[in-house]
């Protein structure tokens, strides 16, 4: 893996029109290193969301410069993120046995390889500092969701939980988003910079495939078969930190 990113970033330095100068890099490469908080906005019955998630995101970054102004921003790292849900759901729980009205409340981490594709639109430098806005879209690919989870029934003082259990069956393979962000750039020498700003990572596809119960008259789950499909987007804000060369 390390061998064929390697391999790909010299092919992208050698491409044409990406020549790099000591007055104006044609590509520049840069690491980050961003906490971020993440969340789920449900959109089904019987789904809420619950709080939200501290995480972070780390990786290359690529900029290759268009022009002065503008450059093709792309990169490749690692997503940590998630947030909290709870939901209706039916479960055998003690000497109460099964009943109506009980939910879980679920903490989900979600971990993905990530590729933004985003525009960089940039100021001329300004003194030491260069700002920018950037827009694109983000593309993750899940190899990890683990969740702490929590069940009981209303007026039941019994409950049922589980730490760090395995997501994966019930988390989509792949997350679309659209990011939007702000930030600035700040020359050390050269062409190395500090780089700082915010992004809003907005979630595009339904991120869940767990199956809900369906409700009574009176909203609470019943027991049988799981056959109303959850639905919910997750988005995060990200703080981006990082250098570039």
């Amino acid at each position: 893996m390390k061998k064929t990113l390697v391999l790909i970033l010299i092919s992208l330095l050698s491409v044409p029109g990406f020549s790099q100068t000591e007055d104006e890099p044609g590509f520049q490469l840069g690491f980050q290193f961003s906490p971020s908080i993440g969340w789920f906005k449900p959109d089904s019955e019987g789904l809420e969301r619950d709080g939200m998630r501290v995480g972070f995101n780390f990786g290359l970054t690529a900029d290759f410069n268009i022009s002065k102004n503008y450059a093709f921003s792309t990169g490749l790292g690692l997503i940590n993120t998630g947030g909290k849900i709870n939901f209706q759901d039916v479960k055998p729980i003690g000497s109460a046995g099964v009943l109506t009205g009980g939910r879980t409340t679920a903490d989900i981490q979600l971990n993905y390889i990530h590729v933004p594709i985003t525009l960089k639109l940039k100021t001329n430098q300004i003194g030491y500092m260069t700002y920018f806005a950037r827009i694109g879209f983000g593309l993750g690919v899940n190899y990890r969701a683990e969740a702490d989870e929590e069940f009981k029934y209303p007026g039941v003082s019994e409950t049922i939980s589980g730490s760090e259990l395995d997501y994966k069956d019930e988390i989509n393979l792949l997350r679309t988003s659209l990011i939007i962000g702000l930030g600035a750039e700040y020359n050390l020498s050269g062409n190395t910079s500090l780089v700082f700003g915010a992004s809003f990572d907005n979630g595009f596809n339904n991120v869940l495939k767990e199956d809900a119960y369906e409700e009574d008259a009176n909203g609470n789950g019943i027991i049988g078969p799981k056959d109303k499909a959850f639905k919910a987007i997750q988005n995060q804000i990200v703080l981006n930190l990082g250098i570039i060369f």
